[in-house]
């Protein structure tokens, strides 16, 4: 009986330890909580104006509200677990915004704001362990 839960509790590490990684390996339209960095990256934020109209983008605790013009890219240059890293975003027009999180290189990570019908996200942040997190 014990060598069963032991192989079990073995088998679990294993499966969580390679669900851990599987999730940073998220490359192309990842949701919340599918990409990590490491805690000390330099990280370069790309964030991208696809919603078809002006956009405000807001550093939290870093820079005051920038606006952003369709298809203009703004790029912020960051370190993980060093201060906040959050950017917060509105339109103009109040009409929702959906983010799509892309990571093309292990040190970019790309925010794609798009129009959205129902969903209204407003903000990403990397959490100082290094998970990235839509709200």
């Amino acid at each position: 009986m014990l060598k069963h839960l032991l192989f079990w509790s073995i088998t679990l590490a294993v499966t969580t330890a390679s669900q851990t990684v599987y999730a940073t390996d998220c490359i192309y339209r990842c949701g919340s909580n599918e990409i990590q960095f490491s805690p000390g990256q330099s990280v370069s934020l790309q964030v991208i104006n696809r919603t078809g109209g002006r956009v405000s983008l807001e550093r939290v605790l870093d820079f005051e509200p920038y606006g952003m013009w369709p298809d203009q890219v703004i790029t912020i240059d960051a370190q993980v677990g060093i201060g906040d890293l959050s950017v917060v975003f509105w339109e103009a027009a109040q009409r929702p915004i959906e983010v799509r999180l892309h990571r093309p290189e292990t040190d970019i990570l790309q925010i794609e704001l798009l129009p959205s019908g129902a969903v209204n996200d407003s903000a990403v942040h990397i959490v100082n362990d290094g998970r990235v997190m839509i709200y």
